[in-house]
């Protein structure tokens, strides 16, 4: 089809229906569009199908592009535009229809090869579409748009290696940007998944830093961190803050960098910047409890875990901190709130149990001690608190049982071994 709009014509129906709807007058623009599709020649349509298509009216395009199919089957650009707007639209077996009419030896080949692999990409059927996009690029092989393709495919297969290929071959070419997609953001990305950390930072500072966004800042910032260079994380996730404190996702990531430098009043005001901007989510709120509770606030530490838990009441993790919260404080009628017959969690059920074991609930701490027992047989804290408790509670031939497996852990604890002799010795 020809590509200059016609606009010099008193009837055309398709300049005077885009002027409505740039002036906003969508229901003479819906008039005027039924009017050029019944006078306006093909040309002019095919021009406003291409308008109004990248202003996101794809049935208006389709409907277009399919009026103008019936007149020129031999056309094979006009079935390939209808596929893409098919795709789109999730109607995948008409858009197979529609590439199915282009022969391979059309000029529009390569780019009804395109269309198809992104038909099979909305279907996850990647090898497929690996597979036309490979054939697209033996027929092109110095082809941008394809190349960018096969890099997006793979980035999306996370097969990292190979997008690096195909977005070094566009860097090469002096092509940085291209479909609104950052190049060098992507192979930085690419690099850095594939573990390749120094390669990945190499290419985030080539970045201008007009192109940066928070997206682009918070992965760099998080190879920074990846490479435990902790200040210039803090640096770049900083950034992010500032250039747009409701971007809740680099907080935790953020508060991270403070966490290894220990800088802990830092933390917490990030942590409590993050809940600003993000108020129901339950790991900020455990986030922020860690913050308070190396900031020694307890009464922060207590409402942070209490939100966690209110927001998230089945989280194990929000629950374990809260019950080592009560427990360590002596409130242990508070973590029997969270006593319950369905505990899987080995630490959940090690701290029940010792709160069983304070409030003199023996045997419930009993059943708790043995239930967290095969999950944590390697950890000597469990093991020395399981002993005590059998020792207070007359179980010696367990208390001895324990004993030894905890020597075996902790040898050097002299004070265990005399207490393991003295009952092995009144034959336990």
């Amino acid at each position: 089809m020809p590509v200059k709009i016609m606009n010099n014509e008193e009837a055309n129906y398709s300049k005077r229906a885009l002027d409505a709807l740039e002036s906003g007058q969508i229901d003479e623009f819906n008039r005027l569009y039924g009017w050029a599709l019944r006078k306006d020649d093909d040309e002019t349509l095919y021009n406003l199908a291409g308008e109004l298509y990248a202003l996101g009216f794809d049935g208006k395009a389709l409907r277009i592009y399919e009026k103008l199919i019936e007149r020129y089957p031999g056309d094979h650009e006009l079935p390939v535009l209808a596929a893409e707007i098919l795709v789109d639209q999730g109607e995948n077996d008409r858009a197979l229809a529609n590439l199915e009419k282009i022969p391979e030896d059309s000029e529009f080949y390569v780019s009804a090869l395109m269309v198809e692999a992104d038909l099979y990409q909305t279907e996850e059927l990647y090898e497929v579409s690996e597979r036309k996009l490979l054939a697209a690029e033996q027929l092109a092989p110095d082809e941008p748009a394809i190349q960018l393709a096969l890099g997006e495919l793979y980035y999306t297969m996370q097969d990292y290696p190979k997008a690096v290929t195909y977005y070094l071959r566009l860097i090469k070419q002096g092509i940085p940007m291209m479909s609104q997609i950052n190049i060098v953001e992507r192979l930085a990305a690419s690099y850095a998944a594939s573990g390749k950390f120094e390669k990945a930072i190499a290419y985030y500072e080539q970045i201008h830093d007009e192109d940066l966004t928070p997206d682009i800042l918070m992965q760099e910032g998080i190879t920074y961190l990846q490479l435990n260079e902790v200040q210039r994380a803090q640096t770049v996730l900083e950034k992010v803050v500032d250039m747009d404190a409701s971007y809740s996702s680099v907080y935790p990531y953020l508060i991270d960098a403070y966490r290894r430098d220990e800088e802990w009043d830092k933390g917490l005001t990030a942590a409590q910047e993050g809940l600003a901007a993000d108020q129901y989510n339950p790991d900020l709120y455990l986030l922020a409890a860690e913050m308070a509770e190396h900031a020694h606030d307890d009464e922060l530490v207590e409402k942070y875990l209490q939100k966690a838990v209110e927001l998230a009441p089945d989280n194990q993790a929000a629950i374990i901190r809260i019950t080592d919260f009560y427990n360590r404080q002596g409130r242990y009628a508070e973590t029997l709130n969270y006593a319950t017959d369905e505990i899987t969690d080995a630490q959940l059920n090690w701290n029940v149990a010792l709160a069983e074991w304070k409030t003199e609930d023996f045997a419930g701490a009993q059943k708790h001690f043995s239930a967290a027992a095969n999950d944590l047989a390697d950890s000597a804290p469990f093991l020395l608190d399981w002993y005590h408790f059998s020792k207070e509670n007359g179980q010696l031939e367990q208390a001895v049982d324990v004993a030894r497996k905890y020597v075996k852990l902790v040898p050097t604890d002299l004070n265990m071994q005399d207490e393991l002799a003295d009952l092995e010795v009144q034959g336990y």
